[in-house]
């Protein structure tokens, strides 16, 4: 026969359950959201800019063809400090809900790769462009001629 102790845990273990399930169900409608946001991410629609806080900003470009350049749209994708991914306007990834879904946990985390893979290659980048600059800066200085008149 069970104890009342044992009845007590297992009670709290089925409902523990219960609540993942249920977690996970109501998380698995946001997995094609995931999915495309994370694609878009990776492709290079959505482009890292440094910004003065510490979260990180992705802001979708948009082509316009009337003047032939790319646009920075309002829409974005932010990665809190705290762990927080806000992918739109409605759909975040909460850093504190992850224990209790798997499909959330498991975009969390490629989300996650990706931002640090992204700024890791705009940070090299930048270093490209800095040791470009310069070496153009020296060929200018190097092909500058010295010309003194009347010189004695």
């Amino acid at each position: 026969m069970m104890t009342d102790a044992l009845i007590v845990i297992s009670g709290f273990f089925a409902l523990v359950f219960f609540a993942i399930i249920i977690f996970n169900v109501v998380s698995y409608p946001n997995v094609e959201l995931y999915k495309k946001k994370y694609d878009e991410l990776k492709r290079g629609v959505y482009k890292f800019e440094p910004n003065v806080g510490h979260s990180s900003y992705f802001y979708l470009y948009s082509y316009d063809i009337a003047t032939v350049t790319f646009i920075r749209t309002g829409v974005n994708i932010i990665f809190f400090l705290d762990g927080d991914i806000k992918l739109t306007d409605n759909l975040y990834i909460h850093k504190s809900h992850l224990f209790m879904s798997f499909v959330s946990w498991y975009y969390w985390r490629k989300f996650q790769k990706l931002k640090d893979e992204l700024i890791v290659n705009y940070e090299r980048g930048l270093d490209v462009r800095q040791i470009y600059d310069r070496a153009v800066e020296l060929e200018r200085k190097k092909n500058k001629l010295e010309f003194k008149f009347l010189r004695g």
